[in-house]
């Protein structure tokens, strides 16, 4: 059991920081306006970036003036988002290596 957390919250900490370097630091540091963010967080958080699209709310934050709703989303969420992926995969992991020790 000691493993399985281990691993899961290890792969939830190296996710959110990857999300933080890459979608995080460059939306902060450029306020959240300029095309280069705009990109990479519509890449790297392709989910949020599309139910945003789904709802008239949702587009305001992606093309309104409010720079902080925006903020939040691609930068608290999203690392939100990564971390739970995270999570996701080192239980998954935890699961395969637990298969094969079995078998």
């Amino acid at each position: 059991m000691r493993s399985s957390l281990s691993l899961t919250i290890a792969l939830a900490v190296i996710f959110a920081l990857f999300h933080i370097i890459v979608v995080a630091v460059p939306v902060l540091s450029s306020g959240g306006s300029g095309e280069t963010q705009a990109f990479t967080a519509a890449i790297f958080d392709l989910p949020i970036f599309w139910l945003l699209g789904l709802f008239p709310a949702g587009r305001e934050v992606l093309y309104g003036s409010s720079h902080t709703a925006y903020i939040l989303v691609f930068s608290v969420g999203g690392t939100l988002m990564y971390a739970v992926v995270g999570a996701l995969v080192g239980r998954g992991m935890h699961s395969v290596i637990r298969a094969f020790h079995a078998a």
